[in-house]
């Protein structure tokens, strides 16, 4: 397994990347049917660090969650005899929960209604 993807020559299709996440995550839970337990939760992290590199490549990078995707990496192409993989989880799950609360509590704008005059010349 290699750290992220190189990257693409050309634009990547956000369409293509999210059927080949599905596969992964459908081949991982047929093959969880045979699988000792413990597979489990390092497959449902790995298809989490797949999912952040998507948003990686596909929309504006968010340094927090880019940390949170590196730091499974790291566990994910390494000895995972190494990886503490309760304590990641904990850790990994609380920043991604700090990223989505702070993402929640922004002020939002929602655009202007446009004026009635608008509407009618259209």
């Amino acid at each position: 397994m290699t750290l992220g993807h190189p990257p693409p020559a050309t634009a990547p299709d956000l369409t293509d990347d999210l059927i080949l996440l599905a596969a992964f995550l459908l081949s991982s839970a047929h093959g969880l049917l045979d699988e000792p337990p413990a597979y489990g939760p390092a497959r449902c992290a790995d298809g989490a660090r797949r999912a952040l590199e998507l948003l990686d490549a596909h929309g504006a990078p968010d340094p927090a969650l880019t940390q949170v995707r590196k730091q499974l990496e790291d566990a994910m192409c390494g000895s995972m005899a190494e990886v503490d993989l309760p304590s990641l989880l904990r850790t990994t799950c609380d920043q991604v929960l700090d990223v989505v609360m702070a993402r929640r509590t922004r002020t939002y704008r929602p655009p202007a209604p446009e004026a009635p005059s608008e509407l009618n010349g259209r």
